[in-house]
Formats: C-alpha cells, structure tokens, sequence
C-alpha cells in the first residue's frame, strides 16, 4: 500500500464538500426518524405494540418502495425527483404526528407512517452517486470516497439516536419525529440545490449514440438482474444478519454478568471501532484488489466472531470478569474494526459492474437488503439467546461471518 492524499484533498474537489456535508447532514435525522416515532407514540400514550408496528411499517415501506424511488432518480435526475419525495415525507410526517396526537386509529397511524418511510430519500445513495460521477475515471480515489461515506454513516447513526432522544424527553413527544423530519428536509433540500455535482441524467439515459434510450435502459437493466449484483446483494443481505446480531449479543451477555451498564461500554467499543476503521482505511490506497480485501477482512472478522463465542460461555469458575470483558471487547473491536472495509469493497464491487443509469437504484438494493438482514438476524438472535443465552448470539455472529468468507471465497472469480 501507499499513501495516496487525504480526505482533505477528496473535498477539495470542486463541489465534493458541498454535496457530502448535505446529503449526511440529512443522514443524521434519516437515523433518527425511528427512533423518534417510538417516542411519539409511548410519550403521547401509545404501548410499545403499536410503536413497533408504525416503526415496522415505516422500515419496510423503505426498504421497498426505496428501490423504485431510485428508479426515477436514474431516469430523471436526482435535482428533479427529490424535491418532491422531501414535500411528500414532511407531509407524511406531519400527517403521521397530527395521528398520533389526534388519537387516531391504529391502522392510520401505521399507514401514515408507511408513506412517511416510502418517501425517505435515501441520501446516502445519492452520495455516493455523486462521488462516482464526480471522480470518473480516478478509480482509484473510489475506496477513500467509500470509505469516508461510511465513516458519515456511523456517525450519523450515533448522533442521530441522541439528539432526537434529546429533544423527545426535553421537550414535547413529538418534537424528536418532527425535528428529525427538519433536518432531512433541510439536508436533502441543500443536495438538491446543487446540480452541478449530480450525475447528469444525459449520461444516465444512454451511454452510446447507436443506442435509443429505450435499449440503453434495458441494458443498464439487465445488470441489476444479473447474477453478480445477485451475489453482491446477497453478500451485503448477510452482513445485515451481522448488524442485526451483535448488539442483541452485547446487551445479553452484559445483563447475564449482572451489569446492564457493561452493554453500554461495549456498544461504544464496537461503534467507536467501527469509526476508526473507516478513517484508517480511507487514508490509504490499498493495492491489493477489492475481492482480495473482502476475503480479507470476512476472515479476520470471523476470528473476532469465534473468540466472542468463546469468551462468552465462559464463566466466573474460568476467569474473572474483568478478564472476560477485556477480552470480549477486544474480539468486538476486531471484528467492527473490518465492518467499514466490507462495506466499502462492496460498494467498489457494485460500482464497477453495473451502469451508472442504474447505481442508484442498486445501492438503494443493497440498503435494502442489509436491512432485511438485520430485522431477521434481530428476530433470530432473539429465540437463540431466550434458548440459549447470549453465547448462542454469538454463535450466530460467527456462523454468519464464516457463512460470508464462504460465499466471497467461492465466488471470487465471478466477482472479479
């Protein structure tokens, strides 16, 4: 490896911090919106039940009807699409907040919140679309836009939970869900505000003159059924199962040793991990290629995942706490540390392969589909631990991060 520039000189491109401040300042609300409908709801006097089914319903409008969405963006341009799913979003909020304050039937109140998720605007695929558009053919300033699009992420899913938290049990229940709104309808606006930097849709329609936009569509279309954008979606679905895990795992093997507080500490360790990696990855360019690093980091990131198992069935009669929560939050370490890589060789992998007419709607997939994995991992890793207690959620961490070395091993050729 070699170094390469800094995140400095990637935004010092002509237009780079403009976009990339926007779109993750819009993030951090896009993070915080569920969190802030469980507060409406339980802070205006609703059960948790209910929470669920609006937060639920709001999850998996997203993650469906955000592809299509991504659709249109391709087909017309980011600048003209997204000013109208912000006013259908905050309108749906403010429909959604007007339910539950109005004591407004179930079945509305989870409808409202469904809408409200369609019509989130997924701005860190929009994002990372721009950075493709904006480096062309400096493929190798790729991986440190990746990587510091990741870096954004987890922060943004840090502030995000806090600051709505804040403004939930300081002020009134809606006022998280409402300020959440404000802040991706500032951001997402400020995105849109800037055209220059957003891949032009001539080039999205068609990338030959002997081809009708029609056929170049199809084309691009293709890609997005192909069985390599299969594999990539499913690599990245079973990463989701990771996410989806390993918090769950944490706080039960903390309240297993009598100290709830202990899952706090190991939460941070994992999300501060997770923060460094990104960084550290991106200040270099790494010569190996993107496949190779993916093998890689999925081994590494299965031993961290095994030595967890280990360290979690033991017990006192084996070594003492502190030990085991020494060493327990080193393997978390390791293993979040790799997370940011794979992310970040994913989306290399994805967007090298396909079109540009179609990027967006395929990393609109990809987050769709480490959603769907985290939700089954969450409800999986929930019967495992109630059986067999927090060693059998790391059980499944390890089982799925052998189970994604395997996959990208195996398919390595396909994917290169």
């Amino acid at each position: 490896m070699r170094g390469d520039g800094s995140y400095r000189a990637l935004l010092a491109l002509p237009g780079a911090a403009g976009f990339f401040f926007a779109a993750n300042s819009g993030r951090v609300g896009v993070a915080a919106t569920g969190l802030g409908l469980i507060w409406l709801i339980t802070g205006s006097g609703g059960s948790f039940a209910v929470a669920g089914l609006v937060v639920g319903a709001f999850a998996a409008a997203e993650a469906l009807v955000g592809p299509q969405v991504a659709r249109l963006i391709d087909r017309w341009g980011q600048t003209r699409v997204l000013p109208w799913m912000l006013t259908v979003h905050a309108a749906t909020v403010v429909a959604t907040v007007a339910a539950v304050l109005a004591g407004s039937p179930v079945v509305v109140v989870v409808l409202a919140g469904a809408v409200a998720g369609a019509s989130t605007p997924q701005l860190g695929a929009l994002s990372t679309a721009r950075w493709a558009a904006l480096l062309g053919d400096r493929r190798g300033w790729l991986p440190r836009a990746f990587a510091l699009e990741s870096l954004a992420n987890a922060v943004a899913f840090l502030l995000g939970p806090v600051l709505v938290s804040v403004a939930a049990t300081t002020g009134p229940a809606w006022a998280g869900t409402a300020g959440a709104a404000v802040v991706v309808v500032i951001g997402g606006s400020a995105l849109a505000l800037q055209p220059r930097t957003a891949p032009p849709v001539a080039t999205l329609i068609t990338s030959s003159s002997t081809r009708s936009p029609r056929s170049s569509e199809a084309a691009a279309g293709h890609g997005l059924r192909s069985a390599r954008f299969a594999l990539l979606v499913t690599l990245t679905g079973v990463l989701g199962l990771h996410f989806g895990a390993v918090t769950l795992s944490m706080t039960a093997w903390a309240t297993e040793q009598g100290s709830a507080a202990m899952a706090t500490g190991l939460i941070g360790v994992s999300s501060a991990a997770g923060l460094v990696g990104a960084w550290a990855y991106g200040l270099r360019r790494w010569q190996a290629p993107p496949v190779v690093q993916l093998c890689c980091a999925a081994a590494v990131m299965a031993l961290g995942c095994a030595g967890a198992a280990v360290v979690s069935g033991l017990d006192a009669h084996d070594a003492p706490l502190v030990a085991r929560l020494v060493i327990l939050g080193a393997c978390i370490a390791l293993t979040s540390v790799l997370v940011p890589v794979i992310i970040v060789q994913l989306t290399v992998l994805t967007e090298a392969g396909l079109a540009r007419a179609v990027l967006t709607q395929a990393l609109t997939w990809a987050n769709s589909a480490s959603a769907a994995g985290s939700a089954a991992a969450g409800a999986l890793a929930g019967v495992l631990i109630d059986t067999t207690g927090a060693r059998g959620g790391f059980a499944l961490l390890t089982a799925v991060s052998t189970f994604l070395l395997l996959l990208a091993l195996t398919s390595r050729r396909r994917l290169s």
